[in-house]
């Protein structure tokens, strides 16, 4: 999937690239070379991290997984044993490997733009962008689970930052 924003481009490829490297330089691993099965995306997600961009392009860099997907991350991450994982490295692995994907989807955009704080939500729960839609998703994955990765264009009738 291609996406045109304003200006700028981002690719599923482009993310696949950005993955592999964050991948490999974070978290001591490469992603899957193809997709999980179409059923590992439809399960519900009960972690979802995101950050928002600003300024000449306006939008949100998303991340969905599973708590264990998360956990595994986060232990990877962080150099932990996976079983002395709490929720709080959960959420600080999640959202600065969201602030390093989201720096670099901010490099294909245009530009000025500027990079928010990570948000990171744990337990199933419907997060709403108000007025964005995906544009770019990129269904990889960390081990053997599933990880969504989208990027959201804020639409022009959407809410005033």
């Amino acid at each position: 999937m291609r996406a045109e924003l304003d200006g700028g481009s981002v690719t599923a490829d482009a993310l696949q690239g950005i993955v592999w490297q964050v991948w490999t330089a974070y978290l001591g691993g490469t992603p899957p070379a193809e997709p999980l099965p179409a059923a590992s995306y439809v399960q519900p997600f009960d972690v979802i991290a995101g950050v928002a961009i600003a300024g000449a392009w306006h939008g949100h860099v998303v991340l969905r997984c599973r708590l264990d997907a998360a956990a595994a991350m986060a232990a990877a991450m962080l150099e932990l044993q996976p079983g002395n994982v709490r929720l709080e490295d959960i959420v600080d692995a999640a959202g600065e490997l969201m602030n390093i994907i989201a720096g670099n989807v901010k490099s294909l955009l245009p530009q000025p733009s500027v990079v928010a704080l990570p948000q990171v939500v744990l337990g199933e729960a419907e997060v709403l962008w108000p007025g964005a839609s995906a544009v770019c998703e990129l269904r990889t994955g960390f081990g053997d689970w599933a990880v969504l990765l989208s990027v959201m264009q804020v639409d022009s009738g959407g809410p005033a930052w």
